[in-house]
This record gives C-alpha cells, structure tokens and sequence, in this order.
C-alpha cells in the first residue's frame, strides 16, 4: 500500500475508500469540463474525484496489467 498523486493513478490500481472498502481504477483520471478537478471511472462504473495536487492510499496495478 502507497500514497500516490491522482494524477498518477492507472487503470488496475486499487483505491482505498472513506469506509475501507478498495475499487479498482478502470481508467486514468481526467480533469473535468471546467478543469477545477480531476475525475476517474472505477471498475463497475462509480466515480472517483479529487483536486489536482490531491494524494490518495492506494494499491499499485501488477506488472502485467495493460492500460
């Protein structure tokens, strides 16, 4: 488990919620229509956002997953 900049999030990287629970990112985070956050779809299609400087706890993909 490591912290990581949003921006740097990859699809098959685990993130840990507010209530413990881990989704999987299902694609790289993109700042959003206005450009004041950033945005990412996990798996299963709910929604994750967070500022640009923003760090979040999470797991790092395997080596063998394809973006």
């Amino acid at each position: 488990m490591v912290t990581r900049p949003v921006l740097d999030l990859r699809p098959g990287d685990q993130v840990r919620q507010p209530s413990g629970v881990w989704l999987t990112v299902g694609a790289r985070p993109r700042a959003t229509r206005d450009g004041n956050v950033l945005f990412w779809f996990y798996v299963g299609g709910s929604t994750g956002r967070a500022g640009w400087l923003d760090e979040v706890e999470c797991r790092p993909a395997r080596a063998g997953v394809r973006e």
